[in-house]
């Protein structure tokens, strides 16, 4: 099974090898600590609180990286685990962006303990690039798990999410940057008949502000805290339900407007230093979808 780590300075290092890097989008997800608690509604009626659950799908990551300039390069790989043990990960990148996802897997209902997707999107005076991410715990198909009568299930994790643009827009070219961080826990059942669902879910978008002179600027938006969904059968029978959580990525840049400055001569040093870091990953890696 072949796995990849995405070196964290991979984007920058790579653009900086094909030429200067003028302005970027990036974005990342993650949900980590997943924790699962089970409470007794009814600690008298005799009935120890239990779940067991189905797994209808596995742990899953996506990736695909694009890049436009003198050829256009469009790299790829998804990866479903074998067994839910260990960690899952995937990266890809061209040499104006890169992807990178990865789950902690669990043979739990979740499918998981930790979920990551991060992204870059390099542009230069006439390259730009894209990229998408994704990890789940359970694809193509939610888990599924019964839960004993008066008992309440509660799933919560740890998030943290970033999105940042520089240029933000390009009048001249009409190529808007953008960059987006998605993550979202959820769990659904039926108690007697009666659906019920719980949901927690961010979707957290990067692109440009305007101004007062009209010109066009990047943006930066972060957010960290905890997502807690649950699901409370307090009915004298067994329950079933289903329970979903993701996290991921997806960002473009557009070509430099000859106006946004270049990154300082420290940022640049620390980007050139970075490009040992990438000589064992090599280049390129096309279409991987293989483990």
């Amino acid at each position: 099974m072949k796995r990849f780590v995405m070196h964290t300075l991979a984007a920058a290092c790579l653009a900086a090898a094909v030429g200067p890097v003028f302005a970027n989008a990036s974005s990342s997800a993650t949900f980590g600590n997943l924790v699962i608690t089970l409470t007794d509604l009814n600690p008298n009626d005799g009935i120890a609180p239990s779940m067991s659950f189905t797994a209808y799908g596995h742990a899953y990551v996506l990736g695909e990286t694009l890049a436009w300039g003198d050829l256009k390069d469009d790299t790829l790989y998804a990866y479903t685990a074998k067994q839910q043990q260990g960690v899952l990960s995937g990266e890809t990148h061209t040499d104006w962006s890169s992807a990178t996802s990865s789950v902690t897997t669990a043979n739990t209902v979740a499918g998981f303990t930790a979920l990551s997707a991060q992204g870059t999107a390099n542009s230069g005076l006439d390259a730009n690039g894209a990229y998408r991410s994704y990890a789940t715990g359970a694809d193509p198909f939610e888990n599924g798990f019964v839960l004993s009568a008066n008992t309440k299930v509660t799933f919560s994790t740890n998030v943290s999410m970033q999105t940042q643009t520089t240029m933000g827009y390009n009048l001249d070219a009409d190529q808007m940057e953008y960059a987006n961080a998605h993550a979202l826990l959820y769990v659904a059942g039926s108690v007697n008949g009666v659906d019920r669902s719980d949901t927690q879910e961010r979707d957290m978008w990067s692109t440009f502000d305007v101004r007062d002179d009209g010109s066009t600027m990047g943006m930066h938006d972060s957010w960290s805290g905890q997502f807690s969904v649950s699901f409370a059968n307090d009915s004298a029978m067994d329950a079933s339900g289903t329970m979903k959580g993701f996290v991921s990525t997806e960002g473009y840049s557009a070509v430099w407007d000859g106006v946004t400055p270049v990154p300082e001569p420290e940022t640049y040093a620390m980007l050139l230093g970075g490009l040992g870091l990438i000589g064992a990953i090599g280049r390129r890696r096309k279409a991987r979808a293989e483990r």
